[in-house]
């Protein structure tokens, strides 16, 4: 081979380098884009949760005291939203680029913490499956408490789904050629979101 054709077979595997670095690079910035999909799906469910929970405690089918506590954490976890998911920073500043640094923490709440307590808190008052039973067979609670078990259950399979992109993202980011060559940008490391969302015994 002559000179041309080692220049020649040089800029072939720049190139080609170069074009499987895009690819790569397009497929991590696909990955952050389906996590921040899928955040904002299971904000949706979130907040459908939390609303199904105060049109339970007003529709007079819970005892008046389990209604305030009821309407309590379901307000607090509704007032959370705002705040996000998770701090991670993905999301960015309002009106910036969703990818870009981030904005800084607040003082906002736990938001894990909040939906957790309101799981909890309506574990206790929907009580046993028989007190369910008798609380779905109430005409003032049957349509409201369907919606809520609905609303909670996709909420259930929204959260594995959101942390099953962001554990994908994470081992993606973990290989070498990510990593060697920058191709995540300053995107920030995307986070799980945890909380407990167990459902009522059956």
């Amino acid at each position: 081979m002559n000179l041309s054709d080692w220049v020649l077979l040089g800029v072939v595997v720049v190139v080609l380098l170069g074009w499987a670095l895009w690819v790569q690079a397009s497929r991590v910035d696909r990955l952050h884009r389906t996590v921040l999909r899928s955040r904002a799906t299971l904000e949706t469910q979130l907040v459908r949760r939390a609303t199904a929970a105060t049109e339970l405690a007003a529709s007079g089918a819970l005892d008046p005291a389990e209604a305030i506590v009821v309407t309590d954490v379901a307000l607090r976890a509704i007032d959370a939203a705002p705040a996000g998911l998770v701090r991670d920073g993905l999301e960015g500043a309002p009106g910036s680029d969703p990818l870009g640094e981030g904005a800084a923490v607040d003082d906002a709440p736990d938001r894990g913490l909040v939906e957790s307590e309101l799981s909890r808190t309506l574990r206790t008052v929907l009580g046993e499956p028989e007190d369910r039973a008798a609380l779905a067979a109430d005409p003032r609670a049957t349509e409201v408490l369907g919606h809520l078990q609905r609303s909670w259950y996709r909420l259930q399979v929204a959260r594995r789904f959101h942390n099953a992109h962001v554990q994908r993202v994470r081992e993606v980011r973990a290989r070498w050629v990510v990593r060697t060559f920058h191709l995540a940008g300053r995107a920030p490391l995307p986070e799980p979101f945890d909380m407990d969302d167990g459902l009522p015994d059956d």
